[in-house]
């Protein structure tokens, strides 16, 4: 589709919506429910991401035959994958259209404001990561661990609450 038709496609869309009562708020809907899952799509990729460190960790800690702690972050990978599942089937922060249980604008604000904070966790277990990385070399690498998986065990904790939150809303 060239520019000029998705121009006009959107024009004939916001004719529409200024003639059907409700319409707009539809389509502000469709926009939060692809949002939600870019967000969602998102956290899972970075996931992933960080797990690919992690294993490229694991290989350094290999070479320097350090097997106990090789164990410990196979249970972080293990988390990770778990927490990334868990972010990939997560319930939509919104209600369709058509649903009978319809979420409101203030609740929707919540629920993007708890979403961003999932995002501040990420960062916390990507920095968690560049610590261990980092001390791979030294005689801190077990705490750097630790570290780690707080900070994975972090999001995990708050896909807990994102889901009571809905489960709240709903």
């Amino acid at each position: 589709m060239d520019h000029t038709t998705e121009a006009g496609l959107a024009g004939k869309m916001e004719a529409l919506a200024r003639k059907i009562p409700g319409f707009g708020g539809y389509l502000d809907r469709e926009r939060r429910r692809d949002a939600d899952k870019l967000q969602r799509d998102y956290m899972a990729k970075s996931l992933s991401e960080l797990k690919r460190k992690v294993q490229d960790s694991q290989e350094q800690l290999l070479e320097a035959g350090q097997m106990k702690l090789m164990t410990k972050l196979d249970d972080v990978n293990n988390i990770i994958d778990r927490v990334a599942g868990r972010m990939r089937s997560a319930a939509h922060g919104y209600s369709g259209f058509f649903d009978a249980n319809q979420v409101n604008e203030d609740e929707l604000n919540r629920i993007y404001e708890f979403d961003l904070s999932l995002v501040s966790e990420l960062s916390h277990a990507e920095e968690a990561l560049q610590g261990l990385a980092a001390s791979l070399e030294g005689d801190s690498v077990r705490a750097r661990i630790g570290d780690l998986e707080k900070a994975i065990r972090a999001i995990d904790s708050k896909l807990d609450e994102r889901e009571r939150l809905l489960k709240g809303v709903r």
